[in-house]
């Protein structure tokens, strides 16, 4: 069976797979800064088996969100960082760090990877202690490899936690980060260039990009990644999603 994505704007996705429904950084609540009103939860939060967080800023780590996929899926469970359990409390809880790998409802499994991030720019980039506060993820599902950056930039530590690592799908941030973003508390992410190059580095044959859509103040084109891509030269096919359709993953021939 072909894994099914749909994007739900920044860095939200359904993935749907072997008959299980994971989230992956749901934002269902509406906020000042939206661009755009939120997704539906009763139609991307229900039955969902697994909720998958990959650090703690509010559009990626929402409370109201998870207690509302609660709501209409019982039984689910939140895998997140190990130092956010706190914040995730009164649901099911499942502490992770790099290097774990944990099994997925319908036959899938889940590998832990690192992610360079801060929850203030103050803090300087990081992985956010011992043990990290942020992660990444790849999803083996149905014979694709879907790795989902979470909110990261590129150095050694992020190469070093895809080593050896088989990855198909590349869902990667392009907001990039700058003095001015940073100085009103913005931590930033990849831009479009080093989103292009995680992506070829690691194999993938497709790249996604993610967390350009959301926040007012904090956007980028979103065909900045097939620029990028067009002047390397990289192997890379680069796919930009339309928010709540449906995305059957079919890798190139």
């Amino acid at each position: 069976m072909t894994p099914v994505l749909t994007w739900l704007g920044q860095a939200g996705f359904l993935v749907e797979a072997g008959g299980a429904r994971l989230l992956v950084d749901p934002f269902f609540s509406e906020h000042e800064g939206r661009l755009f009103p939120p997704p539906p939860v009763d139609v991307f939060g229900a039955r969902i088996d697994r909720v998958l967080v990959t650090h703690e800023h509010l559009d990626h780590l929402d409370p109201e969100s998870l207690r509302a996929v609660a709501a209409r899926s019982p039984g689910v469970s939140v895998v997140a960082p190990e130092p956010l359990r706190e914040q995730v409390e009164g649901l099911p809880f499942h502490g992770v760090r790099p290097g774990d790998r944990l099994d997925l409802p319908g036959g899938g499994a889940l590998r832990v990877v690192p992610a360079v991030h801060a929850v203030h720019p103050r803090d300087g980039y990081s992985e956010g202690g011992a043990p990290p506060r942020f992660v990444g993820y790849v999803l083996e599902i149905d014979g694709v490899a879907i790795y989902h950056g979470g909110d990261t930039i590129a150095d050694d530590r992020v190469l070093a936690g895809l080593d050896g690592v088989r990855v198909d799908v590349a869902l990667l941030p392009v907001n990039g980060r700058t003095f001015f973003r940073e100085h009103e508390d913005l931590a930033g992410n990849l831009d479009a260039r080093d989103a292009v190059a995680l992506a070829a580095h690691c194999g993938a044959s497709i790249l996604v990009p993610i967390h350009w859509d959301l926040m007012a103040g904090n956007t980028e084109r979103a065909g900045a990644a097939a620029d990028a891509a067009a002047e390397a030269g990289a192997p890379v096919h680069v796919l930009t999603l339309s928010r709540e359709r449906p995305w059957a993953v079919v890798l190139p021939g």
